[in-house]
This record gives structure tokens, C-alpha cells and sequence, in this order.
């Protein structure tokens, strides 16, 4: 079996992607710019210093991504301090990884204030400990958030699952070298070794970790 269970934060494990884009949507809007579709899928998965020098120039100029920053942040902290909305199975999944006691992570590229906002708003929860932007010096699509969840669980990241819905996130868990499980939501996702596709947490259980653990240590080469 797993090590470890690692999950993506926005849009995989919570349902925020919807309070993202409204943020975004409005702040834009009061700076004169119109927020499109097309907009949002291209800040899927941050990380924030991608979002908002994306928005800065989208604004020409007129804000500096650090005040877009500042803005969205506080925006984003009020957001989720009430009662976070879950992805569908995400806790149910979570509360079954934890019975059958496999540590788990949340490793996010939000900021530091929005996950723990997000995990005060959370009344039920299993995770050993999380990583955010700013918690270490790159976060994705660098493999650093994922190998210093590991690290602090005292795990080895090859023996780890990561659940990821955004290129940027996939990008991250596929360079850290775990086995990773996409959830993708607005883009299309191949499978290829070691990367596994679903559609929600809901179609899988205990069962299906183990399966994957199996066909983990094949695809390493491993003899089970």
C-alpha cells in the first residue's frame, strides 16, 4: 500500500474554483476589464504570482501584481473562513485513507493565509499537515511542494499518490515522482505510467488504492 496520501487543495479537494473565479471576476470588473472564460482557464492552478502578473497585464499596467495580490488574497481569505464547500467523495475518501491509517497532506500553491483559512472552515479533517505557497521558495509547477509534504510525513515520494485537477498541479506531482491520480474538471488529461485518470472521488475507495500501490510498484520496476 501507499506511504502516503497527498492532495491538491483547489478544485481537487474543495470546491473553490467557483469562489476563484467570482473573486477574480469582480475584482477585474471594478478595474475595468471584463473577466472572461478563456481568462479563468488560463490561471487554472496558480500559482498566485502567475495569476496576477497575468491580470496585471490584462490591466496594462494600472495595478501591480503585488496590489492584485493583496486584494485577491483578503478576498479570498473572507471567502473560505465560513464553511467550505468539498469536492463531491473528497471527505468521505479522506476519512477512509485515514481509518486505514495512511497519512495524508494537503499541498496547495495558495498562499499560507487561504489554506489555513480554508482548513479553519473545514469541521471535519484528516490530514497530518499541509504545505503552501510560501512555505518553501518554489511551489508548483515545481515538484518542491510534493517533496517537502513527503519529507515532513518522513515518507519516500515514490511510494506516494498524489490527486491533482490542473496542468500546473500535474505538472508539479508528475515532476516529484510519486504516482499521481488526475481529477481533471476543465481540461483533458491522458493517462500514461504512473499517471492514472478518474472522474471523481466518489467512484473509489481502499480497494482501488491498493490496486494502484500494485500497479505503482510494477510501473517502478519493482517485484511485488
Amino acid at each position: 500500500m501507499f506511504e502516503a496520501v497527498l492532495f491538491d487543495m483547489d478544485g481537487l479537494f474543495i470546491d473553490s474554483e467557483p469562489d476563484w473565479h467570482d473573486a477574480e471576476s469582480e475584482m477585474m470588473k471594478a478595474n475595468g476589464y471584463a473577466w472572461a472564460p478563456a481568462d479563468q482557464l488560463q490561471c487554472l492552478g496558480g500559482p498566485l504570482s502567475r495569476v496576477t502578473e497575468y491580470m496585471a497585464k490584462c490591466l496594462n499596467g494600472a495595478k501591480t501584481p503585488e496590489e492584485l495580490g493583496a486584494m485577491i488574497v483578503d478576498e479570498m481569505v473572507r471567502r473560505m473562513s465560513g464553511q467550505v464547500q468539498l469536492m463531491p467523495g473528497s471527505l468521505e475518501f479522506s476519512k477512509h485513507v485515514a481509518e486505514a491509517k495512511i497519512p495524508q497532506a494537503l499541498v496547495s500553491a495558495s498562499p499560507r493565509v487561504i489554506v489555513d483559512a480554508v482548513l479553519s472552515g473545514m469541521k471535519e479533517k484528516y490530514f497530518a499537515t499541509s504545505v503552501a505557497s510560501g512555505d518553501i521558495e518554489r511551489t508548483k509547477p515545481f515538484p518542491d511542494p510534493y517533496l517537502h509534504a513527503a519529507k515532513l510525513l518522513d515518507v519516500n515520494i515514490e511510494n506516494c499518490i498524489i490527486f491533482e485537477d490542473s496542468p500546473t498541479g500535474l505538472t508539479a506531482a508528475r515532476a516529484s515522482g510519486a504516482f499521481v491520480i488526475g481529477i481533471p474538471h476543465y481540461v483533458t488529461v491522458s493517462e500514461e505510467p504512473r499517471l492514472k485518470v478518474i472522474k471523481s472521488f466518489k467512484d473509489i475507495g481502499l480497494s482501488d488504492l491498493e490496486n494502484w500501490s500494485q500497479i505503482n510498484q510494477r510501473e517502478l520496476g519493482r517485484s511485488l
